[in-house]
């Protein structure tokens, strides 16, 4: 079920791509897609996708470890000029994007061999960089739960991406 959810959630964000967004809600669609498809890397080890938008009729192609990994690196390089500085949190920024890159530099040696993994040296660098861009971000010393309140895009100011979280 969880694979289904995640893979119509894919869907849905390409889906987008294929009715003329402007540059910013095509970079957001992209981020959805590319949280989606690091979600099934994740969990799965691999990443059915779809190159050609509309080709329904086709059975897509399915990318494994590094492949899926690289294509998702790409996803989020090629959009992050795009996507805004700041929003609410449950908006895709640049911020939002960067922590996503982060987590799949920390886990590209994961993707690349799941048996015997390593953290190559230039990956990491990559994190701390990324890491160094990402400010505006405090913690709330005292309110760990205001991270999870139904207007957490209001009252939070560490929550770096969420999903819209209210009226109900």
């Amino acid at each position: 079920g969880a694979f289904s959810g995640l893979l119509g959630s894919q869907f849905a964000a390409s889906n987008v791509l294929q009715f003329n967004p402007s540059a910013q809600q095509a970079a957001e669609a992209r981020f959805i897609r590319a949280l989606v498809m690091f979600a099934v890397l994740d969990g799965w080890n691999q990443v059915p996708y779809r190159s050609k938008l509309g080709n329904y009729k086709d059975l897509p192609e399915t990318l494994k470890g590094k492949d899926a990994a690289d294509l998702i690196i790409s996803e989020l390089n090629a959009i992050l000029n795009d996507l805004p500085s700041t929003g609410p949190a449950y908006q895709a920024t640049k911020n939002a994007a960067r922590v996503l890159l982060m987590k799949l530099y920390l886990n590209y040696g994961v993707y690349t061999d799941r048996k015997t993994p390593s953290w190559p040296a230039d990956k990491m660098a990559l994190v701390i960089s990324l890491a160094n861009q990402i400010t505006g971000y405090t913690i709330n010393a005292g309110k760990y739960f205001d991270n999870f309140a139904p207007n957490n895009d209001v009252v939070s100011t560490e929550n770096i991406f969420t999903f819209y979280n209210q009226n109900g």
